[in-house]
């Protein structure tokens, strides 16, 4: 089983983001990169269980920015 997760450029994007997404009612988690995912990040990732879609669409609106889409597997 996969988990998707939004890469961020720095720890204070994916809190930013989680913030954000909490007034939509989407929940989110701040939580490590997979160390097998880390490109360009610092390390940090937003893990959304529900709507990924919806909340990069709604972090775009809000210009905060992040790095991409990753998927990792659950162990």
């Amino acid at each position: 089983m996969e988990k998707e997760l939004i890469m961020f450029p720095s720890i204070t994007y994916a809190i930013k983001a989680r913030d954000t997404l909490k007034k939509y009612n989407i929940m989110s988690m701040v939580e490590r990169t997979p160390m097998d995912l880390k490109v360009t990040s610092c390390g940090y990732s937003l893990y959304v269980p529900n709507n990924i879609d919806e909340a990069m669409n709604i972090l775009r609106e809000h210009n905060i920015k992040f790095i991409g889409k990753a998927a990792s597997d659950v162990r």
